[in-house]
């Protein structure tokens, strides 16, 4: 199949968030699998300078001053004054190092000037403008090339892209340019679905996907729902796990979308993400200090644990049991039932060590600082985010807490066990699909989990697993199920194919002439 991805961050040029992570690897395992697959995307401000060998990226010009229409369906007037937006299609040469080939769009005042890929009072326009760009990207590449590339499937991926679904679908600009080509639309998290808080509007503002999109620039476009509007229109719908799926039909986690999404569910389901296990390899990982895999695992883990408990400043004993917590320092991961816990734990457990290495919500933060004061050798502390850091953590930390409210992925606990450190989870989307709960007597699971919302259950889950960590032998065999796990991207590329499949045949049927096979069956005289 030839493929195409539309998305608002994708690595290796930028990465602030997961989504950035699945573009990077989930296309490559397409590619490898034998699709042709392209990536449409914006050049942001922030794009690193180089690639991850430090050479300067080359971006090579594909189309020089493609004129945007800012109005959808463009008027039958004189095109002076028709507005317009002047974008540039440029290509990068890093598809020769086994990436896809990655087309971005380059407009200064929208992205490039921009320090940051997020949190602008505009991002609505700007990611509404990526959407219109890939549109009319496509529309050149049908009118003026005789490059016989054109996608059989499109993947759409959060609310940044439910503009390209809405107008593929409605605007009749495009409408018979994408009639017959299928669109799947991934939803990494469903809290973010544009660029105000829809879930909190009052029932007047609330947007139900029946007006048809606005122009560009206008005032409205703030207030109309793309993440609501790309799940109208895809022709499938998929969250990144299978548990998360099925979650996302209530209202505690369908986050105000419960009704549309109920509407939706045949053609809803859950992949779970994988894991790129050649780069994220503690036999060969450059990042942390001794590497090791499941045969040579108990010495070299013990020394990056000692090596950890130093650069913290904690005391350095590998006997004692250490805790790590990454990521994300937010009320979604699990915070409000961590701080209350964790003075607990660390009064009760005088063995106990604890690193936090993660950014976020500042009340947190103040609360951790406080309770280092009463444990400073026992609690670490790293208050910022650091990309490599956290490898180095799972390579030596004997267990990775993850207490998350909802977690529609759980790329850490993957990451974790992956390095031989045991996850501790609390059991939701993800998490619940990802780890198994530790069976003492059958040898068999790869971690501990809770299921409450409340500091008790956290509490007692640890405790738990501090009653394994002290039973070598147990201990040991759970380490080595985690090594042993395997949550490649091969099979979940594998998922994607058989969901894009199903795309196909939808699209065909949706867009097809052809009586139903079962109306045949019909006696004529009916």
């Amino acid at each position: 199949m030839n493929i195409l991805f539309v998305g608002a961050e994708v690595a290796p040029f930028v990465s602030v968030g997961g989504l950035s992570q699945v573009l990077y690897f989930l296309p490559r395992s397409l590619q490898k699998k034998g699709h042709s697959v392209r990536i449409f995307t914006a050049r942001h401000g922030a794009m690193d300078e180089a690639t991850p060998s430090k050479k300067p990226w080359k971006l090579h010009t594909e189309i020089e001053n493609l004129e945007i229409p800012t109005a959808h369906t463009i008027p039958k007037v004189r095109k002076s004054r028709v507005s317009q937006k002047i974008i540039n299609v440029k290509i990068s040469s890093y598809s020769k190092r086994g990436f896809p080939d990655t087309f971005f769009l380059e407009n200064s005042e929208y992205f490039e000037m921009r320090a940051n890929v997020f949190g602008y009072k505009d991002d609505h326009v700007r990611f509404a403008l990526i959407s219109k760009a890939c549109l009319e990207w496509l529309l050149y590449l049908k009118k003026n090339q005789d490059d016989s590339w054109w996608p059989d499937i499109i993947h759409c991926n959060d609310w940044h892209t439910g503009y390209f679904i809405e107008l593929a679908r409605t605007d009749k600009r495009y409408q018979r340019l994408l009639s017959k080509v299928p669109i799947v639309f991934t939803i990494h998290n469903f809290f973010y679905q544009g660029n105000v808080n829809f879930k909190y509007l009052p029932e007047n503002l609330q947007d139900k996907g029946t007006i048809p999109i606005v122009s560009l620039l206008s005032p409205k476009l703030l207030r109309q729902n793309p993440l609501l509007r790309g799940i109208m229109y895809a022709d499938e719908i998929n969250t990144v796990s299978p548990t998360h799926a099925i979650e996302a039909l209530t209202p505690e986690y369908a986050e105000g979308l419960e009704d549309i999404l109920i509407k939706a569910r045949s053609k809803l389901t859950g992949i779970l993400n994988g894991l790129d296990t050649r780069e994220f390899n503690p036999k060969t990982d450059p990042i942390i200090k001794y590497n090791y895999d499941v045969s040579s695992y108990r010495n070299s883990r013990g020394k990056n644990k000692l090596a950890l408990q130093k650069e913290f400043d904690l005391l350095q004993d590998k006997t004692k049991p250490l805790i790590a917590i990454c990521g994300r320092i937010s009320t979604q991961k699990g915070w409000e039932l961590t701080i209350e816990a964790l003075p607990k734990l660390l009064f009760e457990r005088e063995d106990l060590e604890i690193l936090v290495v993660g950014q976020g919500d500042e009340r947190y933060q103040n609360d951790l600082m406080n309770i280092q004061r009463d444990y400073p050798k026992r609690l670490g502390l790293h208050l910022r985010t650091d990309f490599r850091l956290p490898r180095k953590i799972y390579s030596g930390a004997d267990m990775i807490l993850q207490p998350s409210i909802f977690e529609p992925g759980g790329i850490v606990a993957l990451e974790s066990m992956r390095y031989g450190a045991v996850p501790i989870v609390r059991r939701t989307g993800g998490l619940n699909d990802i780890v198994k709960e530790f069976d003492a007597a059958k040898e068999q699971g790869t971690g501990f989990s809770f299921v409450k919302k409340n500091p008790w259950s956290l509490f007692g889950a640890v405790i738990t697993a501090l009653t394994i960590f002290y039973q070598p032998r147990l201990w040991n065999k759970l380490v080595r199920n985690c090594l042993r796990a395997d949550f490649s991207w091969e099979y979940s590329a594998s998922e994607y194919i058989k969901l894009y499949q199903r795309a196909i045949e939808e699209r065909k049927r949706a867009t097809s002439i052809t009586p139903h096979p079962a109306y045949k069956l019909l006696p004529s005289n009916m």
